[in-house]
Parts: structure tokens; sequence; C-alpha cells
């Protein structure tokens, strides 16, 4: 962004105490440690620190100027070259930068949601909108109201498009989002149980997801998942264009003949048009991420040749289904980023069927966030992992109980199975499974952290077979 001083100002309703108001600013920051000229900082008060007691530090680096809601800061320290602009809240003045910024671009906008997928659906469909230009798209969890508006003070003046992910931990999330970033293409990429400590059922996640269709304007387009049934009463009342994707020869856009193993390959159908197209990842679930990035490709005219290439030359989000060579011979596969229920079973089926002539283990960490349904929920995952042909299962987190007992109920032996609520103990259990041959899967919600166990085995690693 290029943004005068004065023009901020305006915008935030705010009152310029020192400084020049035809000083440009080029980028927002929140976090003093990675300030520079040019930058405009916020100082946000958060539960463990006030932004505040960075402002001065923000100004000594050069800044060219801070956001601030109060001066005591300042103390009796006037000789700043970087320019203070008082608002009431800090915050709200990060979020109506973004609104602003947002409004003064006219090039395409693609919202993306849903409850898997959104990370690898967004870098999916910022290779395919490569074919129009250069654009911009959310860096690596900017998701949210804070770190929304900072995505889009990275706009420069030669961007055609925009690709935005939008999170939510709980409803009214995504509505937020949405009238910061005034998409003009909304994509919901699935509907499963995550975040039900705060949303409360799989219909209440969906109702929020589509909060993202409904604040689309009237020429909006809405790229939903074929055969989703929480969305179906949504769907019907909907009057804007829709394009649906998915297996089922009915959708617009849809795969057929589906194989994965290292990577991913199957032939995309757009209408009457065709197109061979190879995945650089593994994992079937996969197919329907690319073809809702393809589906968005298409709406902005992108032919089905060029939607094909973006889609091959894409580069994965670490810790998605990552395969690593350990200099055991062993194969690693680490998709420990984030699990609910839907992306575990997706994980599991995947895995089992990419590997399927090697020796399998898997090491499940507890899944987060699942509030009074978690008991359940993990004992259905026992019950699915139970129906596999794994080697050796290893459980990690005191909620991966209910996984053990699910196991115990279909049958499973005890003795291929190890639960541990310590770090240390996993990794040297895991330690003895490292031999040619052996594929092992990484699973488990951010918080338990599973790549740390990979770090400490992995020793002349050898990234991206």
């Amino acid at each position: 962004m290029k943004v005068m001083i004065r023009d901020l100002v305006r915008v935030f309703k705010g009152q310029l105490i020192l400084g020049d108001p035809k000083t440009v600013v080029t980028r927002a920051s929140i976090d003093s440690r990675t300030v520079e000229p040019g930058v405009l900082f916020f100082a946000l008060k958060g539960a463990r620190a006030d932004g505040h007691a960075y402002a001065m530090a923000a100004c000594r680096q050069g800044v060219a100027a801070v956001v601030v809601s109060h001066l005591d800061w300042m103390g009796p320290v006037q000789n700043l070259s970087s320019a203070v602009i008082r608002v009431e809240n800090p915050q709200e003045a990060l979020q109506q930068l973004g609104t602003y910024l947002r409004g003064q671009f006219k090039g395409a906008v693609v919202g993306i949601t849903g409850s898997n997928g959104k990370t690898t659906t967004k870098q999916m469909t910022a290779s395919v909108l490569q074919a129009l230009g250069k654009g911009l798209s959310t860096k690596g969890n900017y998701n949210s109201q804070l770190g929304l508006p900072l995505v889009l003070s990275e706009l420069a003046e030669d961007h055609s498009w925009i690709v935005l992910e939008l999170g939510a931990s709980e409803p009214g999330h995504i509505l937020k989002l949405a009238e910061i970033a005034h998409p003009k293409i909304g994509v919901i990429t699935s509907i499963g149980p995550a975040h039900l400590a705060s949303f409360g059922s799989v219909a209440m996640i969906a109702q929020s997801k589509w909060e993202l269709m409904e604040s689309l304007p009237s020429d909006g387009m809405a790229v939903v998942p074929w055969g989703e049934p929480t969305l179906e009463p949504l769907i019907r009342s909907f009057t804007k264009r829709l394009v649906f994707f998915g297996e089922d020869s009915s959708c617009a856009v849809r795969a057929s003949a589906i194989e994965s193993k290292d990577d991913t390959r199957f032939i995309l159908h757009i209408g009457s048009m065709s197109a061979k197209v190879q995945l650089p990842v593994p994992g079937r679930f996969n197919v329907k991420n690319a073809l809702a990035s393809a589906a968005v490709g298409w709406l902005l005219g992108i032919s089905v040749d060029r939607i094909a290439e973006g889609l091959r030359s894409f580069v994965p989000p670490p810790m998605r289904m990552q395969t690593i060579k350990h200099s055991s011979g062993a194969i690693f596969v680490n998709d420990a980023y984030n699990a609910n229920p839907a992306s575990m079973v997706q994980s599991i089926w995947s895995f089992m069927e990419n590997y399927s002539d090697k020796e399998r283990v898997v090491v499940l960490g507890s899944m987060a966030e699942l509030g009074e349904e978690s008991p359940k929920l993990h004992f259905h995952i026992g019950t699915e992992v139970g129906k596999c042909t794994i080697n050796k299962i290893f459980l990690f987190g005191e909620e991966t109980k209910m996984v053990l007992d699910g196991l115990m109920a279909v049958g499973r032996n005890q003795r291929d199975i190890v639960h541990t609520n310590k770090i240390e103990e996993l990794i040297e259990q895991v330690r003895k499974q490292l031999k040619p041959n052996v594929a092992i899967l990484f699973k488990g919600s951010r918080v338990m952290q599973l790549e740390r166990v990979i770090e400490a085995l992995q020793k002349n690693a050898e990234v991206n077979v």
C-alpha cells in the first residue's frame, strides 16, 4: 500500500499528534519485531501484552507512524521522527484500514472458508490466478480480523487479484471478515465438526460458513461442494450464481479417473472441456480442493489448460501431507498442522491408499476445541482407525484415551497400541519403528505440536520426496 498519513487520519477519524501529514506508509504491522521504515505500527492491547509498551521501540526503529489510543508511553520525549496518530481503538482502526484498502482495489477478490482445506485451496487458487497476472494471497495463518487487514496492507499497484482465507472460531466471525474483504467470489471447501466448543453443532458451523455467501454482492458467485447435506437448506434459498464442484456428473466442475500415490492425478472437467491434472501432493481429498480452485479460475475466465497448469505448479503449504524421507529409509507423512474429526479420517484413508505397499504406523494427537462432543468424536476416530490395516498405533494426549476405547471396541489388539501423555516417551517409542519399508503418519491438532516428534527423529532427512 501507499497511503498518506493525512488520509489515514481521516479514515480512522483520529488525531495527528506529531508528524508530517504527507508522509507515506507502505505496510501495517502489529509486531514491533517486524517493523522497518515506512511501516504503520498499531499498538494493540491483547491478553498478554499491550502494544503501547512497544510503541517507542517501533519509533526508534524508524516506522512511519504509530497508531495509539493514549500517549502515556511517550513520557517527556517529543523529538520523534515517526508520526503519532491517536484513535479511540487501535484494533478498530486496523480493521478500518483493511476496509479502506479493499475499497480502493478494483480487481477480482476471492474469499475462501471451510472446515478443512482452506489453506491448500487458497494456495491452489493463487497459483491458478497467476494466469491473470500478479496478485495477493493470505500468508501464513493471517485469516482473522487482525490478520486480514495486515494482508491487505501488502497490496501493490500491479496486483490484479486477491485470494483471502477467512477463518472463524465462533459464529459471526466470517461475516465480520467479509465486511472487510468484500469478495466477489465466495468458496466453501467443506463442512465438518471443527471448533464445536464455540459453534455447538455442525449445522451452526454450516450457517456460519454461509455468512460468506450472504455477504456476496448481487452479482457475486458462490463455489460450494456437491452433496453437503448441511448446506442444502441454505442453497435452496440462495438467489445468486452458484457453482458446484465434486465427482458427481451433475457438477459444473468435476473430476474423474482419480489416482493418488506420491502425487495425485485426475482428469478435470469443466462443462464440456477437460484437461489432465497432476497435483504435487498426495491425498485424494486434495482433489476437492483443486476442483474448488478450478471453479474460481473458470469464473474468472481462465482456460481449462491454464487452470491445469496452475494446479500442477502450486506450492503445497507445510505440514499438510508433507512427505519426508528419514535416513533410516522410513517415510514420514507430516499432516500435523491441525486436525478435526473429518480431516483426521480423510488423512488416515489417504495414508492407507498411498502406502498400501508398506508397513503403516500412525501417530495421532488429540483433537482440540470439540466441546462436549469430544469424547464421542475421539471414540469414533478409534473405531475408524480400528478398521484399517495398521501395524502400530501411537496415541498422544489425554483425549486420545477415548480413541483407545474405540479401538478396543472394534477388537484391535492392545499390543499394537501405545498411549502416552509424555512427548519424550512418544519420541522413543516411535524411534523403534524406524526402518526401511515403513511409512509413519503424524496427525493431530496444532496444540499437540506433533512436528516435535519428527524434528527429534529426523537426522539427515530429505524433504519433499
